[in-house]
């Protein structure tokens, strides 16, 4: 009797280890289908693969979505090709020092991208040297997230900043001027009781066009600011 309920423990925590092994595996699985799902749906992500010369091997479907082209119009080409003039060198450069880097490294990437529509996208690229036993050649494959909408944003917030910054060093002059011929006056009649009346209403009045002056440079700063 004793030996049975030894056995029967033994069985039953066996069990409970396994249900709880498996659990686990089951959660570990669902996770990344969860994660490969989002990535093959999300419409602002998508996978590609590169040779070793970088050429396109592959894209995914999300890929061509963002990028208007098919599959048969990237593979075979070089993601240069699709770089603006401008900012190929840039690009080349980092591009040069992915393929020049150990296999085990990967690697990150931020690159522009012209779309089919003519458009300007901006990919971060997070990819991974692939060699396997069968392949004689090394290829790459990467993650790509659209951060379009968050690039423009952050170049017009520079522009901006840029713009105020020229701004106020260029209309600082401008305000500075006629406020301090209003401060200037306004000590002179202070401190200067002897004027005579009219020399008192000469200088209020040079108080007057010096505001009316100091409120339209104002209103200048305060449209282009608006602009």
């Amino acid at each position: 009797f004793p030996v049975t309920i030894q056995g029967s423990f033994y069985v039953v925590i066996t069990a409970v280890i396994l249900f709880l092994m498996i659990r686990r595996l089951y959660d570990t699985v669902n996770q990344r289908n969860q994660e490969l799902e989002l990535l093959f749906s999300n419409p602002d992500l998508g996978l590609i693969r590169l040779d070793e010369a970088g050429r396109f091997l592959e894209v995914s479907a999300n890929f061509e979505k963002i990028t208007g082209y098919l599959s048969e119009e990237l593979i075979g080409k070089h993601p240069l090709y699709f770089v603006p003039d401008h900012l190929k060198n840039n690009v080349a450069v980092h591009l040069s020092q992915i393929q020049s880097a150990k296999s085990a490294d990967g690697f990150m990437l931020k690159t522009p991208f012209l779309a089919k529509n003519g458009t300007t996208l901006f990919f971060n690229l997070y990819g991974i040297q692939n060699l396997t036993d069968g392949e004689k050649e090394k290829s790459y494959i990467a993650a790509i997230k659209n951060i379009s909408t968050q690039e423009v944003a952050l170049t017009n917030l520079e522009a901006k900043n840029r713009q105020l910054t020229e701004l106020a060093s260029d209309q600082s002059h401008l305000v500075r001027a006629p406020l301090a011929r209003i401060l200037a006056i306004t000590e002179v009649l202070k401190e200067e009781y002897h004027l005579s009346e009219e020399e008192r209403n000469h200088l209020i009045e040079k108080i007057k066009l010096s505001a009316e002056e100091l409120d339209i440079q104002i209103r200048k700063i305060s449209e282009k600011m608006n602009s």
